[in-house]
């Protein structure tokens, strides 16, 4: 029975280190690349926990906020995303091996609410798009409430994240990312509980982007 235990603690540890070695071989190639070609400039570090768990809530641009936000916090940090993503062979393996969230769009998944809590509640850093899309005019769309519950429930702090320039360098109706500088600038923490903080998120992020 104990060498069955040692096995599976083995077996789960190397699962483990596996998978920061996936996550930092792709984050660390997509820092280089982010910054080499689009001079990616990162503001507000010091408003992200060293340690423990928070959520960060960011503006959705382009196919490029991911990467950046992956290059930026310092962290391994997982993301929420629809669950088609993880169609794809490469990217799908890819997020599976970095610990993302896969959510079904316009469903109330409690699995998945159940999953982002686990996360901020185990200390990890989560991020979410709650414009649910990427903005189809460089506009910060309306927020949508759903991972506010689980980081109340978890009692950690909502981190907003402004994102500049990724909409310019990759819009929707491009295949591919062209120039363009970069800017990400993480704002001061919210508390998830308290009244309005949603409001209060999206509106430090507008003001962000616009450059106030």
């Amino acid at each position: 029975m104990a060498a069955e235990s040692a096995t599976t603690i083995c077996a789960g540890g190397t699962v483990l280190v596996r998978k920061t070695l996936v996550y930092r071989t792709v984050s660390n190639s997509l820092s280089l690349y982010l910054h080499l070609r689009h001079g990616l400039e990162v503001e507000g570090s010091e408003h992200l926990p060293r340690e423990g768990g928070a959520l960060i809530v960011a503006n959705h641009q382009s196919f490029l906020d991911i990467p950046m936000l992956a290059a930026a916090t310092g962290r391994h940090v997982s993301f929420v995303a629809r669950r088609s993503l993880a169609d794809s062979f490469i990217l799908g393996f890819i997020m599976r091996q970095c610990g993302a969230v896969l959510i079904e769009r316009g469903k109330a998944d409690r699995g998945a609410l159940r999953e982002m809590q686990m996360h901020l509640e185990g200390g990890d850093l989560l991020a979410i798009f709650p414009e649910g899309t990427r903005t189809l005019d460089g506009q910060v769309g309306e927020f949508k409430a759903g991972a506010l519950l689980a980081a109340r429930k978890a009692g950690v702090p909502l981190i907003p994240a402004a994102i500049r320039g990724s909409y310019e360098a990759w819009p929707r109706s491009q295949r591919r990312p062209g120039p363009g500088r970069l800017g990400l600038r993480f704002l001061a923490p919210v508390a998830a509980a308290g009244p309005g903080a949603l409001a209060q998120v999206r509106e430090a992020v507008v003001a962000a982007v616009a450059g106030d």
